[in-house]
């Protein structure tokens, strides 16, 4: 009896110390992509300070859609094969290949809407133009919107503060 509850006490432990691992790994992801979000926050906020009035700073207003534009490669954008496993994975074979084509435009409509922030940017500092940088940021969040949207709120969170979920 004594040596099973010796088995059971170190099961239990082993067990224990698993969790707590993947407890802590999950804690470590969620801190990081906090972070990477609060970035991106940053930089969107001030592009749109820089971008409504003339400043001192407004000269970086280009060198924010830049650091934008690195900060969401850190995240993203996700490939098909981890969308597939997290969210849909219940979907037929025939409609498999339709979802696979339709996350891929989503992905480069993405990359575009931040090639088109980082171009606006510059047309704003060099046209002295503003209103073409606002619709780019407005499109470039709207973008992210899109893909995220498709997924629950445990995959992916609600980075600009209005995503409505489909």
């Amino acid at each position: 009896m004594k040596r099973f509850t010796h088995f059971l006490l170190l099961a239990v432990t082993i067990s224990l110390s698993w969790v707590s691992a993947a407890q802590a790994e999950q804690i470590s992801k969620d801190t990081y992509v906090n972070s990477i979000i609060t970035i991106l926050r940053v930089h969107a906020d001030a592009i749109e300070d820089l971008n409504s009035s003339h400043m001192k700073y407004s000269s970086n207003l280009v060198r924010h859609t830049i650091a934008l534009d690195r900060a969401f490669g850190l995240l993203g954008p996700m490939d098909w094969h981890a969308a597939k496993s997290l969210h849909f994975a219940g979907t037929t074979e025939e409609n498999e290949e339709e979802e696979r084509r339709r996350f891929e435009l989503l992905e480069r409509r993405s990359s575009a809407a931040m090639k088109g922030l980082k171009l606006a940017a510059h047309f704003a500092m060099e046209e002295d133009s503003r209103e073409l940088l606002d619709k780019a940021l407005a499109d470039m969040k709207q973008s992210c919107n899109n893909c995220h949207a498709l997924l629950p709120a445990s995959v992916v969170p609600d980075v600009w503060g209005n995503l409505k979920r489909k």
